[in-house]
């Protein structure tokens, strides 16, 4: 979608709201992939953040798409792409499904993600057994079908649930993933063509930033915000050159957290910040 119909759409919008990787090589499940790559990455985020103050946010990135690790969007309509998720077991039920579908009118969705970071403790928590257990309940739908996405790309959580998924003929659409790391843009690009080569599917990034995991509140991130916004062009310009990656979207946290604040793209008074400058001009 072009930023004129965004900004338009944007104006109706109502305010309120394994198999471990080892020598056995994994399955080809490039023979015959189920979409049609992109010719340009779509750029987006997501957001837990109240309906008038996502729309200003989203205004101000001029975003294609958007989700909030739900089944719709917290907005009386949404202000563009919307991408609704089924974060864990207790979403993957009929009834969801049937919402999420009954609401394509006025979403227009075409895409459903999978369960989020199944392999984090913290997260949906889930193994890969159950995962696949719930998994025809996400096929129903007619809409493209993203994996579930792990706490990074080719984790054993990952390999084991497409190499069954794929045994077991079920449907995976697009592969989505999780990459939190340091502003390495050499290696982030590596993990992406990895995901695609192994599995052959279009690739989505739903969460990504510059984080240090060592970090405190008394002990500072080694990443300053300069090292953030050169590693943010770099990867967005090879994420471009790249026709198997569809949709991007680069997470935010507080400008204050310890671990991601630098990447933020925004500060605490809501102004945004030159990460997020330079997220709005791609």
């Amino acid at each position: 979608m072009d930023r004129r119909k965004f900004l338009k759409l944007s104006t109706l919008a109502v305010p309120g709201a394994i198999l471990a990787a080892s020598a056995v090589p994994a399955p080809a499940l490039a023979d015959a992939p189920l979409t049609n790559p992109t010719t340009r990455v779509l750029k987006g985020f997501g957001t837990s953040a109240k309906a008038d103050l996502a729309v200003k946010q989203m205004l101000q990135l001029e975003l294609d798409w958007f989700y909030t690790w739900g089944k719709l969007p917290a907005l009386g309509r949404p202000v563009n792409d919307f991408t609704p998720m089924i974060w864990g077991a207790s979403s993957a039920t009929p009834a969801v499904i049937t919402e999420i579908e009954s609401n394509l009118w006025k979403t227009g969705s075409t895409r459903l993600l999978g369960f989020n970071e199944p392999d984090h403790r913290d997260q949906s928590n889930m193994s890969v057994d159950r995962a696949l257990e719930l998994w025809p309940i996400l096929e129903k739908t007619k809409l493209k079908l993203g994996s579930p996405a792990t706490i990074s790309p080719n984790t054993p959580w990952m390999n084991d649930f497409m190499t069954r998924a794929f045994k077991q003929g079920r449907r995976v659409d697009f592969v989505a993933t999780h990459i939190y790391q340091s502003p390495d843009a050499k290696n982030f690009l590596r993990k992406v063509d990895e995901l695609h080569e192994r599995w052959g599917k279009p690739v989505w990034i739903t969460e990504t930033a510059v984080a240090d995991w060592d970090a405190t509140a008394t002990k500072p991130s080694r990443y300053g915000r300069t090292q953030v916004n050169e590693y943010l062009q770099e990867i967005w310009v090879g994420v471009q050159k790249r026709s198997f990656v569809e949709r991007f979207a680069w997470k935010t946290r507080a400008s204050v957290d310890p671990t991601m604040g630098s990447s933020a793209l925004f500060h605490t008074d809501g102004t945004i910040t030159s990460t997020g400058k330079l997220y709005a001009s791609f």
